[in-house]
């Protein structure tokens, strides 16, 4: 899995971000742990799921990157506000895959 390289993380999993980092990348998912990805679909801008979902090969085999990780859905989905905020202070857009390669790429 590719993991961006300023991954946005929660503040409540801040302290535990490399383990969890490292279960996920072994095949072992946190309970309570949502990921927020940039999906194989180019209709979509990133989805939000919980990490468990990657037990199903084709969630793992068709994520492109891994942007960000929050525990729960509550702190998860304010880092994909996070993401969305910052995406349109910088290009005044919300063309976040765009905004993800130049950054990552």
């Amino acid at each position: 899995m590719v993991w961006y390289q300023n991954l946005y993380v929660g503040r409540m999993i801040a302290a535990r971000k490399d383990s969890v980092i490292d279960s996920i990348d072994r095949g072992e998912y946190p309970s309570r742990v949502y990921v927020i990805l940039v999906p194989e679909n180019r209709n979509s801008q990133l989805e939000m799921m919980a990490a468990r979902e990657f037990r199903h090969s084709y969630v793992r085999e068709n994520c492109q990157m891994i942007v960000g990780l929050g525990l729960g859905r509550t702190e998860a989905e304010s880092m994909l506000e996070a993401i969305v905020a910052d995406v349109y202070a910088d290009r005044k857009d919300a063309d976040i895959r765009a905004w993800l390669s130049e950054e990552h790429g």
